[in-house]
């Protein structure tokens, strides 16, 4: 197996479960520009690491403030990677805590019926149901480690 180092960063921590093969981002404070740039970096390198991953949690409970320059890189970044990379081929759950939240990144994550590979949840049990049921959906032979019997 590979290994992915875990980031710690003020306002970001990304840590890769080997097991499930599903990647958590968790941003907390003022979220800015830089803490996007440092996750979609980390990613990258999951990418390069392992390939595609089973899915991927964003989780912004912690988040006090969506700095405008975070909503724009962050959908920058995240189109960047979407040309890059076979992004279609995972689900990621986006965690909030509250209505505020969803609507924040509802518009500049592009989480609508016609992307059903991206949806919000408020817990992270919600999380790994929708990223479980999606691959039941999608893909019955790409199954997590844990999933196999």
């Amino acid at each position: 197996m590979s290994f992915i180092a875990p980031l710690e960063h003020h306002n970001v921590t990304c840590h890769y479960d080997e097991a499930t093969s599903i990647a958590y981002i968790t941003y907390r404070g003022q979220l800015d520009a830089a803490a996007s740039t440092i996750a979609y970096d980390w990613l990258a390198v999951v990418n390069e690491t392992v390939g595609v991953p089973y899915g991927e949690v964003f989780d912004f409970r912690l988040v006090t403030q969506f700095m405008q320059d975070n909503l724009l890189e962050a959908r920058k970044k995240s189109r960047r990677r979407n040309l890059r990379s076979d992004v279609h081929q995972f689900p990621v759950a986006m965690i909030v805590k509250d209505p505020y939240q969803e609507e924040i990144l509802r518009g500049p994550m592009q989480i609508v019926p016609e992307n059903p590979r991206k949806a919000i949840v408020h817990t992270p049990e919600e999380a790994l149901a929708f990223i479980r049921a999606w691959h039941e959906r999608h893909d019955e032979t790409n199954l997590a480690p844990e999933d196999e019997a």
